[in-house]
């Protein structure tokens, strides 16, 4: 990805990694085929809705060391892209083949990260307990949705029942408890967590949680002596030998170090240490050879093992108040580090004392460093990476407790974020020494990009409900993961909020529809029943009779919508689209809210027409609206069969009724219709007259040219979608009856 300051890249040293990953991201996005009506085949993702999130997102592996110090194992930015650091993808890819579809696992997690949006979401959560109910409810439905896709693969694609799902999710959460595998550390990766969280939104999960949420308590920030970082180091080294000599799990089938190599290795460190690297006992040669043995023990699977021991410990801790330790060094920062993070501040230690001038922690490594002086060097502390000064108060905080000198214990579990705010990344690139021309590689060259990126990510994941939505409704219950495609739908019900408001036009409606008059014999005049001496008659019966207008039935106006739905929409238009659509139907001040009749068209018109009143426009905000098309546009087409649905004889339930106009919402990117032919097909349907017609576009879709040509017989509005906006359909009514006047059918 381009190389930064100092000859730092995104991904130095795994570019084959990268290459590897599409080989497997091409397997997981795999095609299936259903025959559905008259034979005809369907085809859809695998892996159902989360398939098709991964297709639509760019995919990274990372070993920039600022980066894996941030995140070490995965996660998404707001921008719509995924990271895995390469140490951990080297391991997914060994688990995914030995038969544990970690790798897979991996790719759904993230995805439905994506999906998600969390960032919007549980702000007023604690931002740890936010990240573990997340995974938790992720977690939960990657489970559910990957249990039953892999029943049915093996069952001639039946699907399992309830029964048989539980007993596919127990015997999965055992295979990978007893393979420690890469997933099995994850929230809620157990069963008795899977019961009882189960159907849970994050929401719910993160109040649990935090009824009984504790911190881990602090650490002073001590100095961490030489030898006992190196005692660290050879502990793990010891404790990946008992795994290799064990032979009990996948890591025991690396053979890249024998039980005697790792013996030497602990023995050497443990001499280099005691001996505090003094140049009369230890040759540059010896702390060379130790601190390569040392690299290579940083890829062994038996330190990946004992580091998801460390996981599962540190998970089995979160929000206890309680910290996992992993090592016996005697030293309680030490002990608290991950067992990849004691390897790799070995390694960085006797580096600096072959290059003092490479060092990341200030001071010389012999007389030990301070805890913050670690940890800044591994990217969690603040400042500005110079040493420690000593604080002369004996109370620096001023609150009285000793403890102003402390740090956050390192390594709770959770504290990693999966979902990375993009300026946050960029800020951690670029200081890192990232080049620009990377940066403008990844997109984040111009955070005016970066926030169409981070819209783009949104419609992203609506475009794929919807195409998911599509092949679940045509291929039925064999689609997968139709749970998590459900939750996914519900997600989609906040409707943007409307900016168009018809108050005024109704009115009018009214005037001329809703409340017209008829003559009626039968009903006297209303003079009729004054006294007839204050009329100047002599008697009642000599007042002469006459029959009187009354209020003709209320009729609601009707409306009808077309929503444009071609290719040209893009999901974010067409949400807006809708959801102006349906709220017309709101009851206004003194207003009678009218019938709106909803079809959706681009070539031609799709699907049922979506009846919508002020009685059941609730639902449709709550439930959501179905639609059709995505193809051309043909507006002409669209009004056409709005005519055709008033035609006397149809069966669309408005046979006969009187159109109070046509609204067209649409991004006015066609060949405007003609008005003379639609005029003509409007009389073959019975109309005299083409009704108020008006084309509705956001302003950024501004089309002077359509406009003009459509000028004869509609009106085109551009309005604002940040700011409101009265449509008055009374004046609107004067403007069509003079377009009417001068127009002539075909």
């Amino acid at each position: 990805m381009g190389i930064g300051k100092g000859g730092k890249r995104l991904n130095t040293h795994c570019g084959h990694l990268q290459e590897l990953l599409e080989t497997y991201r091409d397997q997981f996005l795999e095609v299936r085929s259903s025959y559905v009506a008259n034979n005809k085949r369907h085809d859809y993702m695998r892996e159902g809705l989360l398939g098709e999130i991964v297709s639509r997102t760019p995919i990274f592996i990372f070993d920039l060391p600022e980066l894996v110090a941030k995140v070490s194992t995965a996660f998404v930015d707001r921008s719509g892209k995924m990271y895995i650091a390469a140490g951990f993808f080297e391991r997914l890819v060994k688990e995914q083949d030995a038969g544990f579809d970690s790798l897979n696992f991996i790719f759904r997690h993230e995805a439905d990260h994506l999906r998600r949006l969390h960032l919007s979401r549980m702000e007023d959560f604690p931002w740890d307990v936010a990240n573990h109910a997340q995974d938790i409810r992720i977690n939960s439905d990657i489970v559910k949705s990957a249990c039953s896709l892999a029943f049915s693969d093996s069952n001639g694609n039946r699907e399992p029942t309830p029964t048989e799902l539980a007993r596919e999710i127990s015997d999965f959460f055992n295979r990978h408890t007893i393979g420690l595998t890469t997933i099995s550390v994850g929230c809620g990766m157990n069963i008795e967590e899977y019961e009882k969280y189960d159907g849970m939104s994050e929401e719910s999960i993160g109040a649990i949680l935090l009824k009984d949420w504790k911190e881990p308590p602090k650490l002073p920030n001590k100095e961490v002596s030489f030898k006992d970082i190196l005692e660290g180091a050879a502990q793990e080294a010891d404790a990946i030998k008992v795994i290799v000599t064990a032979a009990s799990t996948l890591a025991a089938h690396d053979k890249s170090m024998t039980p005697a190599e790792l013996s030497h290795l602990a023995n050497e460190l443990r001499r280099i240490g005691k001996a505090k690297a003094n140049p009369a006992k230890v040759t540059d040669a010896d702390m060379t050879f130790v601190k390569d043995t040392l690299t290579k023990l940083r890829s062994h699977l038996g330190l990946l093992e004992s580091e998801a021991r460390h996981e599962q410990g540190s998970m089995a801790c979160a929000g206890k108040g309680t910290v996992h330790t992993s090592s016996r060094t005697g030293d309680a920062y030490l002990d608290a580090l991950r067992p990849t993070e004691r390897v790799d501040l070995a390694i960085q230690i006797l580096d600096q004392l072959l290059q003092p001038a490479a060092g990341d922690i200030p001071g010389n490594p012999t007389d030990g460093f301070k805890v913050k002086d670690i940890e800044r060097s591994m990217g969690r502390g603040q400042g500005d990476g110079k040493p420690e000064k000593p604080d002369s108060s004996a109370d620096s905080n001023g609150d009285g407790t000793g403890t102003e000198d402390m740090i956050p214990s390192p390594n709770v579990h959770g504290s990693q974020d999966h979902v990375m705010d993009t300026e946050e990344l960029i800020d951690l690139l670029t200081t890192a020494g990232v080049s620009t021309e990377s940066l403008k590689k990844l997109g984040y060259d111009d955070l005016k990009k970066v926030e169409e990126e981070t819209k783009a990510t949104k419609d992203n994941m609506i475009s794929a409900i919807n195409k998911a939505t599509e092949d679940m409704m045509t291929v039925g219950a064999r689609y997968p993961g139709g749970h998590l495609l459900n939750y996914a739908k519900a997600q989609l019900k906040d409707y943007f909020k409307p900016v168009l408001t018809w108050q005024m036009a109704y009115k009018k409606i009214i005037e001329g529809c809703g409340k017209g008059s008829r003559y009626d014999y039968t009903e006297p005049w209303t003079i009729y029943h004054v006294d007839a001496a204050d009329m100047g008659y002599a008697d009642q019966k000599d007042v002469p009779y006459m029959g009187s207008h009354v209020p003709g039935k209320e009729t609601k106006p009707l409306v009808f919508v077309l929503v444009d739905t071609s290719g040209s929409v893009d999901d974010a238009m067409l949400k807006r689209f809708i959801s102006e659509a349906v709220n017309m139907p709101r009851r206004m001040s003194r207003s009678t809210a009218p019938e709106v009749v909803v079809s959706f068209a681009d070539t031609i018109a799709r699907g049922e027409p979506v009846y919508i009143t002020e009685k059941n426009y609730k639902s449709f905000l709550e439930n959501g609206i179905n639609y059709g098309g995505r193809g051309g546009t043909n507006l002409g087409a669209g009004i056409e069969s709005v005519f055709e649905m008033v035609k006397p004889g149809s069966k669309s339930g408005f046979a006969k009724r009187n159109i109070d106009a046509i609204v067209y919402f649409t991004d006015t990117w066609d060949t405007a219709p003609n008005g003379s032919k639609l005029l003509k097909k409007a009389q073959e349907c019975g109309l005299k007259k083409l009704p108020t017609t008006l084309f509705l576009a956001p302003t950024t879709c501004h089309n002077q040219a359509f406009k003009s040509e459509v000028a004869h017989f509609a009106e085109t509005i551009f309005f604002d979608t940040k700011a409101l906006m009265k449509i008055d359909l009374s004046k609107q009514d004067e403007i069509q009856a003079r377009k009417n006047r001068s127009i002539q059918s075909d």
